[in-house]
C-alpha cells in the first residue's frame, strides 16, 4: 500500500472555538492525537495536545519530548 502525505494545517477561519482544530486532510483533529511528521533530521513520532491558557491555533503544541518548541502547524504527517 503507497504511505499518503498530508500536511498540518490553520483552522477554518470560520471555527470561532477559542480552541480550533488543526486540520489534516480537511477534517479536525483530537488533542492526544499521534503523528508521524517529517523533521529535517527525519520522520518522528509526535502528539499533539492543546494548552488552555492560550486561544486561537496557537493552542496547539507537540507535547513529544525534544519537540515541544515546534509549531505543529505547516509539518507534514503521514495520513
Amino acid at each position: 500500500m503507497k504511505k499518503q502525505y498530508s500536511q498540518i494545517k490553520l483552522p477554518d477561519p470560520n471555527d470561532q472555538d477559542p480552541h480550533p482544530r488543526l486540520l489534516v486532510d480537511g477534517y479536525g483533529i483530537h488533542a492526544g492525537d499521534c503523528f508521524r511528521a517529517r523533521f529535517p533530521d527525519g520522520w518522528h513520532d509526535i502528539t499533539l495536545e492543546i494548552t488552555w491558557e492560550i486561544t486561537g491555533p496557537g493552542c496547539w503544541y507537540i507535547s513529544t519530548p525534544g519537540y515541544e518548541g515546534v509549531c505543529p502547524a505547516g509539518l507534514f504527517v503521514e495520513a
